[in-house]
């Protein structure tokens, strides 16, 4: 029965290779687009779900930033039961790794205390995983790190130099793991053992918050339960400690919101909302609109195959009147037309396998870390479509084996019969439908550009083009300030250097955090993010004093002058200049000397924050502002200039480049939704074509008629154009709000936006509605401009 009717099938698919070809492709290209967003959107949903026990491994952080103490985790095993593990994983900006007097500059090494491989498991390629990192000098690796330092060699017992911002260390490598999947919130290339003698500084402070803590139960808990005995525990020790007017219970209640904070790890990517996560978070509102799009392109291809089946079905009419008059039976044809739609759909599944993984390998190679996988390692996604594509080649299949096949052959060959004058209203409906979505997320992928591009073409407050930032956190110039001085000195004199200043902490996303106490009058305590700087840094950095003055290496001290921001000094209301802070360890008595035009550090989800500048000789990197265009000789000079110093390797990097990295996340979301917003609209427009055909199909004697009695070429496209911009006008009045809506509800999340104007709307509605009278332009005119007779014989 199959072999009967897979080869006329295959000679109807042959006979008909404009309309196999579109459909195919439609549905292909739907399928693709919902397997890549289905992809994107589990990666996301599954951070750090590879790991074995995730179910009961959980965060530890402070209320308003990701970090942790090792006192804290330390303290909570000694006074929570069932606490089976635990873990302090500490970042390190930079880090230079030597092997064979080789320096391998890595940002990806973090320090980890004895217990990680306890709580997180690896897949071990060499080395012991119960053992690895249970000497104070171990050290893993991972498998691209192994082979960029050692080849083909083994690493094993290889002894490593590790130079970072709190020691110099030397570390023998104890294994060796496959890479870290792109879905882990901790993207390591190198773990290594927090060296004993920091520990031991830290071990019992509660204050030093060092890194990202993570602890093992015994037993999967309920996150709100940890979260409940947490509170209690915590809060009981500062109630014991410091003491309360109120009972425990009322004391309680008052600090819960200040205590820290439980989350499963499985949770940190798209539910964490505070500062100095190990990876950029998700979000759960761009899933919801990557599922919403693949759901909508699926959809629209699906209607648009149906729609496309069924108009070429109806051309068959006559076909099923001459095989009932030579002997078919109905159950045969219907057989006949349901095999030949799911052959199709089929085909157009395993088109859109072989486009989907080619997406995948390009995104990838594109820089698109949740597309860095296989399809493949998807059964069950490959299972789904399978089944989407039977359903979908049964549905479209129905019209013609069920309809068609009903008709008696001596009406069918005589011309008398009607098929689908009932379905108008609803082929419309789904045609304004598909472009209600289409021009939707037309108008919204522009509104999200727009938004990247004010974050990347925005006033910062700052000049960031033109700078270089050299690392020197691992005291690559020692500790003697006469080597930083020797250094900048030989750095100016290089022509193309404009500004050299020192300063510590990135400029890059979040500043620490600290407090500043008035002294005297209210004694108010602010709470300020922060960063040391030398006298140079301003000009340096290109910020704009707006209000007093810049720091003046002759008359401020160390910890006595400070400089703010704008959000700051309105915070701080009047008498500014004349009030004095206390800053703890960052100076006892401060002053403000200068207020600098507020700037942007992170993105622009988060308003700016009152922010001060110390003037501190604590000197962790250097900024370079360079002029010219010779840039890649001026860095060669700076690197000549640090070699007289030190054999460290020059640790640098383009601080405009850094920054906006900061937007990577937004700028990835808006090349995704241009990307599918795209293939909507291709899809939208086969449907367009699909509805095109049947109504010329249906109307192919009427448009005969029209041309025996006068009518010309222009009235008959008039009559089809006309119909159609009907269609999108209806289709436009649904979309204005409903992209409105979209816009606004995403930009919400934003501090600082772009304005909802009405260009986008214009554009798109005019885009929309030219490429439609083009459609029906070129499908109509050839029509239109058939002989008379041959339009009066086709039926």
């Amino acid at each position: 029965m199959l072999k009967a009717n897979l080869l006329p099938i295959l000679r109807s698919f042959k006979k008909n290779k404009g309309y196999t070809a579109i459909n195919i492709a439609g549905l292909a290209i739907g399928f693709a687009s919902a397997i890549l967003i289905a992809i994107y959107v589990n990666q996301e949903f599954t951070y750090d779900k590879h790991f074995k026990d995730h179910e009961r491994t959980y965060r530890i952080s402070h209320s308003t930033f990701a970090l942790a103490s090792v006192a804290q985790l330390s303290y909570l095993e000694q006074q929570m039961a069932g606490v089976e593990a635990w873990v302090n994983v500490m970042p390190n900006p930079s880090s230079t790794l030597k092997y064979n007097e080789r320096g391998y500059i890595e940002e990806n090494t973090f320090y980890a205390t004895k217990g990680y491989l306890k709580v997180f498991d690896h897949k071990f390629v060499l080395g012991n995983p119960n053992t690895a990192l249970d000497d104070n000098s171990g050290m893993i690796l991972t498998e691209s790190m192994a082979k960029k330092m050692f080849g083909n060699a083994n690493p094993l017992g290889e002894l490593v130099e590790v130079a970072t911002q709190i020691s110099i260390e030397n570390y023998q490598v104890t294994g060796v793991v496959e890479d870290l999947p792109p879905n882990s919130t901790l993207k390591f290339n190198v773990m290594a053992r927090l060296p004993q003698s920091f520990e031991d500084q830290i071990k019992d402070s509660f204050s030093f918050t060092t890194g990202y803590s993570y602890f093992k139960t015994e037993t999967a808990l309920p996150v709100a339960a940890v979260q409940v005995q947490t509170d209690e525990i915590f809060a009981k020790r500062n109630y014991d400690l410091y003491g309360s007017e109120e009972d425990f219970e009322t004391y309680l209640e008052q600090v819960r919101a200040y205590q820290p904070v439980i989350m499963n790890i499985t949770d940190v990517h798209l539910e964490s909302n505070v500062q100095f996560e190990a990876s950029n978070p998700g979000n759960k509102s761009y899933l919801y609109i990557f599922l919403g799009i693949a759901i909508f392109i699926l959809v629209l291809a699906a209607i648009n195959y149906v729609n496309l089946a069924t108009a070429q079905a109806s051309k068959r009419a006559k076909e099923v009147g001459v095989r009932k008059v030579l002997g078919s039976v109905r159950s045969q044809l219907i057989t006949r037309f349901l095999t030949e739609s799911v052959v199709l759909a089929l085909s157009a599944v395993i088109l859109g396998l072989g486009l989907a993984e080619g997406a995948l390998q390009l995104m990838s190679a594109a820089g698109f870390p949740n597309f860095d996988v296989s399809i493949i390692d998807y059964p069950n996604l490959i299972a789904i479509t399978l089944g989407v594509a039977l359903v979908t080649g049964l549905g479209a299949g129905i019209y013609p084996a069920l309809v068609l096949t009903s008709f008696k052959p001596a009406s069918v060959l005589k011309g008398d019969y009607r098929s689908g004058e009932g379905s108008k209203f609803f082929r419309n409906s789904l045609v304004v439908f598909q472009f209600v979505v289409s021009l939707s997320l037309a108008i919204f992928s522009v509104f999200v550009y727009q938004q990247l591009n004010y974050g990347l073409t925005k006033e910062l407050g700052f000049e960031k083009e033109g700078v270089i930032v050299v690392d020197n956190s691992k005291s690559q110039l020692g500790t003697e300030d006469e080597n930083v001085n020797a250094f900048k000195n030989e750095v100016l004199k290089i022509p193309a250097v404009k500004n050299f200043s020192g300063s510590h902490y990135s400029m890059i996303g979040n500043l620490p955090l600290s407090s500043v106490v008035e002294i005297g009058g209210e004694e108010a305590a602010y709470r300020v993010q922060y960063k040391y700087t030398d006298a140079e840094f301003v000009p340096a950095m290109g910020f704009k004093i707006i209000e007093g003055r810049d720091f003046d290496e002759a008359i401020d001290g160390d910890a006595e002058a400070i400089i703010v921001n704008e959000t700051f000094a309105k915070m701080i209301g009047d008498g500014l200049y004349e009030k004095h802070f206390s800053a703890g360890n960052n100076g006892a008595d401060v002053q403000v000397v200068g207020v600098v035009e507020d700037f942007h550090y992170a993105d622009f989800s988060k308003a700016i924050g009152p922010t001060v500048f110390f003037k501190r000789d604590y000197v962790s990197q250097f900024n370079i502002r360079l002029e010219g265009k010779e840039v890649g000789q001026t860095i060669k000079e700076i690197e000549a200039r640090f070699a007289q110093f030190t054999t460290e390797p020059l640790d640098f990097y383009f601080f405009d480049q850094r920054f906006n990295t900061l937007f990577n996340g937004e700028k990835q979301m808006s090349q995704i939704i241009t990307i599918f917003t795209g293939l909507s609209l291709f899809v939208a427009l086969l449907g367009l074509i699909g509805l095109i055909c049947y109504k010329l199909d249906q109307r192919i004697k009427e448009i005969g008629v029209r041309k025996v009695l006068g009518a010309s070429v222009m009235q008959i496209l008039k009559l089809f154009s006309t119909e159609m911009v009907k269609l999108i006008g209806i289709a436009l009045l649904i979309t204005v709000p409903l992209g409105f809506y979209m816009t606004d509800l995403w930009l919400n999340g934003f501090a600082y936006q772009v304005e909802i104007g009405v260009m986008p709307f214009v554009v798109v509605a005019a885009f929309g509605l030219s490429i439609t009278l083009l459609i029906v332009l070129l499908r109509t005119l050839k029509t239109a401009r058939m002989n008379p007779v041959e339009s009066l014989r086709s039926e």
